[in-house]
């Protein structure tokens, strides 16, 4: 019953939501009949007016698309500016066929970038210069022309035909860009760069406006593209940033001609028709009251909006500005309508409810790793008293001229002072290769002769930073699992080195080998599946442990041949800066 009265309320609700849209499209209707009578009745007195103002749309997009195109070449002459081998060549004291080849090729790599670019010119301060292009061109660039680009300080400078400095052969007029070309250290002069644009540009801009009504002409009247008719009926007062309006007779017909200054030397000129006379008094009352009745709407949709929308948003945002405060992550209990703002209510608890239990996963894995680290601590601290021993030991047989009882003291004390590390957690390489070597050492001394140890090793690894013990479980297993079992003499090898960013080390023994089975079962031991494992010292918790440190899975593989050999390598992947104890800089891996 509970839940059916839940339901029947938030039907409830939705049929309230239902009538309230329902009003609100009726009014809107009422607003739309109302809109279409005014606009019959002002549609006849606006039609020249809206014929203008298309004029002036098209003119503006032409003039936006023109600028926008422009920006796109100004980008690509900072390319061809700022690349070496251009660079190259204007700097270079003399001149020979390679810069030139390099140069050219520099250019139309980076002019291939953009299409309607008809020529590139690099010209040097002593006249030497590199182009490309397609046709032929007559050029004579004058000492006034040179001055006018300088006096712009590298800011591009538009013109058709560079002032007459090129002209091609049957060709249409061309948009000239020059830009003087700095040296980026010394802001020393070293050339000028013209690039020359296709008219063929700005027919793309008249692809989507009144093609047949408009027109581009440079401020002297030089029509680059468009109606040649409207081009005809241009004077010098269209060379304005804002628009300008005149009353022309074109085709016996009476029009308006619109144009302004798209950017210098650029005139869009667009022809329509003439312009409206002021509204009558009817169309004025008629305007009236499409405003009233767009205002009613407009309260209306308010209303709903505030009461379906903002309300329940501002109910939520309080919700959650609650929970934030109370310093916990807690699921809301606002009631919430059911919409997008209820759903997304039910989304942010769905939230919460995740965030909780990745926070529960994150702890119960600080506590593992914390229960794992009290027992290395614990594991450390046993041997205290044994190494206290050793070495009172050590001096009776200094005393007693026992040197060989002496030397494994003394081996035995090095293995424990470096396994203890004062606490350390990770420890430079070369103190844990010491302490597999003391260990190895001791091991010689127990069991005689059965193997020997060979170490392949990049001194510039030896500084950093490991996890403590990762070499001696693994030379451990070599013996007890690997030499012991064959029963003949073997070798034991360790090779360190860096390749690709990290650090491999690897653990060879010519012992009894690893059979499939066996390497599947060590590989697959996770650290989900046997929490003790992560703090033993075997081969498996070797294993588990690196991967936990770095949170990296594929840290290690292992090849063998039953019978002949088997071969541990160990792949750690990520390296930082820190100090030694002797405040030297050394990598932590």
């Amino acid at each position: 019953m509970r839940h059916g009265g839940k339901r029947l309320k938030r039907d409830i609700k939705m049929s309230l939501q239902q009538t309230t849209l329902l009003m609100l499209f009726i009014l809107l209707l009422f607003f739309c009949m109302m809109f279409m009578i005014a606009t019959s009745i002002i549609i006849k007195k606006t039609e020249d007016d809206f014929k203008i103002r298309t004029s002036e749309t098209a003119v503006n997009n032409v003039v936006s698309t023109i600028k926008a195109s422009l920006v796109n070449y100004n980008y690509l002459s900072r390319l061809i500016m700022v690349n070496d081998r251009v660079v190259g060549f204007l700097k270079a004291e003399e001149i020979d066929r390679d810069k030139i080849y390099e140069a050219r090729r520099s250019i139309s790599e980076i002019q291939s970038l953009y299409s309607n670019i008809d020529s590139v010119y690099i010209l040097r301060n002593d006249g030497e210069h590199v182009s490309t292009g397609i046709g032929d061109y007559s050029i004579d660039m004058n000492s006034s022309e040179r001055s006018n680009i300088l006096d712009a300080h590298g800011t591009t400078v538009f013109s058709i035909n560079g002032n007459g400095t090129f002209i091609k052969m049957g060709g249409k007029p061309l948009l000239t860009m020059s830009r003087a070309v700095y040296d980026i250290n010394s802001q020393k002069l070293l050339g000028i760069l013209r690039m020359n644009i296709s008219s063929n540009v700005f027919d793309d801009t008249f692809t989507l406006q009144n093609s047949g009504g408009m027109c581009i002409l440079d401020s002297y009247g030089t029509l680059l593209c468009g109606n040649k008719e409207i081009g005809s009926l241009y004077d010098s007062d269209y060379n304005s940033e804002s628009m300008v309006y005149k009353n022309i007779r074109l085709g016996g017909e009476k029009k308006t001609l619109t144009g302004r200054l798209a950017v210098k030397p650029l005139v869009v000129l667009c022809a329509s028709g003439k312009g409206a006379e002021a509204l009558p008094r009817d169309t004025i009352y008629a305007l009236m009251l499409t405003l009233t009745a767009f205002i009613l709407s407009f309260m209306v949709c308010a209303w709903f909006i505030t009461v379906n929308i903002a309300r329940p948003i501002r109910n939520l945002s309080a919700a959650m500005e609650r929970t934030r405060s109370s310093g916990w992550l807690k699921k809301i209990d606002t009631e919430m309508p059911n919409n997008e703002i209820g759903r997304l209510a039910e989304s942010y608890n769905s939230m919460i409810e995740y965030l909780n239990q990745l926070f529960n996963r994150q702890l119960e894995d600080e506590k593992n790793v914390q229960k794992a680290e009290m027992r290395v601590l614990q594991e450390q601290i046993k041997p205290h008293f044994l190494y206290n021993t050793l070495e009172t030991i050590s001096y009776m047989a200094v005393q007693e001229n026992a040197c060989k009882v002496h030397d494994a003291l003394e081996t035995l004390g090095s293995f424990y002072r470096n396994f203890l590390s004062k606490g350390d957690r990770e420890i430079p390489l070369q103190r844990e290769l010491r302490i597999t070597q003391d260990y190895l050492s001791l091991q010689k001394m127990r069991y005689g002769d059965i193997f020997e140890d060979e170490y392949i090793l990049d001194d510039t690894t030896l500084n950093y930073m490991v996890p403590k013990l990762i070499l001696q479980p693994l030379v451990e297993n070599c013996i007890y699992h690997g030499v012991r079992p064959k029963g003949e003499k073997c070798v034991i090898r360790i090779t360190i080195r860096m390749e690709a960013g990290g650090l491999y080390i690897i653990v060879y023994d010519s012992g009894v080998g690893m059979s499939t089975e066996q390497i599947k079962n060590v590989l697959e031991a996770s650290r989900e599946d046997d929490i003790k494992i992560l703090s033993g010292f075997g081969l498996r918790g070797t294993i588990n442990r690196i991967r936990y440190y770095y949170d990296y899975d594929n840290v290690i593989q292992i090849r063998s041949e039953p019978g002949e050999y088997t071969e541990i390598e160990i792949y750690i992947p990520k390296m930082r800066e820190m100090k030694t104890e002797g405040g030297k800089s050394c990598t932590e891996l």
